[in-house]
């Protein structure tokens, strides 16, 4: 692994490389410099992220609702710079978000005409977006390996560009080689390419069944919620959301998706339809969780937003993508649990203990399935691969709702 110094200088070499304005490498010089200062004081002399979130922390004390200003953007940015290089070896290029993709010359016609075809076929357009950027992906670097017009493809060709995309995560690997497939099929069956290619594609298949989820003790998840301080504002919206994630399982988008008309108060329910799944979910108000959710409504900012839980900063909107995670991630490092390398400690770290112990106390799989609001018992099977051992030592109480439920 490469000591931090080494590792600042080859993510200034990759993004100058790529093409990063001169002026936009300056300032993620001066944040590395800052980086780097901490790093010798502390005595560290390799990077983790959990040396940056401590960095940050150490920068900007309270990371609710970070990013909050362009000065934190710009730090969150520089670190993930070097984060991207060090897991991956390689910075992503500068692009801004935009719904237009641009293929070569030679492969721009061939390209749009497969993603006419999916089109007709029924493909949704959010779909469409996602294989328009493995495709730009693909194209762009067969391009840069010097292939003009895509009916010259070769095995040559496919087993740089595997070589080249095994730097992305697992999940980006199968979605990638997956649309390659299927692109290549396509262009053999239009005489485009005089041999199917698509053999030369490895079968990937990513199972989650493959992870074993991160999940805390009772002890554990009670040290996470204790040490939450409620004599403030915004410590009693975290402690509710962390509530709502560690009692009924609610995923991160879902807590910030929540909206005041999702609480029925009479019937004492939480009713809402999952932003994953587009599944509904009916769950029980339970007295700890509505208690902390009325807490928080009488100290929350006037605002106009439908959302339950905002910002804590002006303007008082709904909550930033990233929000929850460094919510969690901040009380779980605070409260002293111990947290082994690999072991995650977000938000849904939370929802996977809530589920492993549902499944240790004796819940069906199809009750937990139908809780937390699974697509189907299969994702829910993940949670047989936490040691049995483990749970009974975690033995975090189920809701008799729940069961009542059940």
């Amino acid at each position: 692994m490469l000591l931090l110094s080494e590792l600042i200088q080859a993510t200034k070499r990759e993004m100058e490389g790529r093409g990063y304005a001169e002026a936009t490498v300056m300032i993620y010089e001066k944040i590395w410099r800052m980086v780097a200062s901490y790093a010798k004081e502390a005595g560290v002399d390799q990077y983790s992220t959990d040396f940056a979130f401590e960095f940050l922390k150490w920068k900007f004390g309270d990371l609710t609702d970070f990013p909050r200003t362009h000065t934190q953007a710009e730090y969150f940015r520089g670190i993930n710079k070097i984060d991207e290089y060090c897991k991956y070896g390689f910075v992503s290029s500068k692009r801004p978000r935009r719904k237009a993709y641009i293929f070569p010359k030679g492969h721009d016609e061939q390209i749009r005409g497969y993603l006419a075809k999916r089109k007709s076929e029924g493909l949704s357009e959010k779909r469409i977006q996602v294989f328009m950027l493995y495709l730009e992906r693909f194209s762009s670097f067969c391009a840069e390996i010097g292939l003009e017009q895509i009916a010259d493809v070769s095995q040559e060709h496919i087993n740089q560009y595997l070589a080249y995309v095994a730097n992305y995560t697992a999940s980006t690997v199968t979605a990638s080689i997956s649309c390659l497939r299927a692109f290549l099929e396509y262009l053999y069956d239009n005489g485009v390419i005089g041999q199917n290619l698509s053999y030369l594609l490895p079968k990937v298949r990513l199972s989650s069944e493959n992870a074993i989820p991160s999940a805390f003790s009772k002890d554990e998840v009670e040290n996470v919620l204790e040490c939450i301080d409620r004599s403030n504002p915004t410590g009693i919206r975290d402690y509710a959301m962390m509530v709502l994630g560690s009692r009924l399982g609610l995923r991160s988008s879902d807590i910030r998706g929540l909206t005041l008309s999702n609480l029925d108060w009479e019937e004492n329910k939480i009713s809402f339809v999952t932003q994953k799944t587009g599944k509904m979910s009916v769950l029980p108000l339970l007295n700890e969780v509505g208690d902390a959710i009325i807490d928080y409504l009488k100290v929350r900012p006037v605002s106009d937003s439908k959302e339950v839980f905002l910002r804590a900063q002006p303007p008082f909107t709904k909550l930033s993508g990233s929000a929850l995670y460094w919510v969690a991630s901040s009380y779980i490092h605070r409260s002293g649990v111990r947290i082994p390398p690999g072991k995650k400690h977000g938000p849904h770290s939370l929802r996977h203990s809530l589920s492993s112990i549902m499944l240790e106390s004796s819940v069906p799989l199809p009750i937990i399935s139908d809780i937390l609001a699974h697509s189907s018992t299969d994702t829910t099977k993940v949670y047989l691969k936490i040691d049995i051992r483990q749970l009974r030592e975690c033995a975090l109480e189920v809701p008799l709702s729940h069961l009542r439920r059940a």
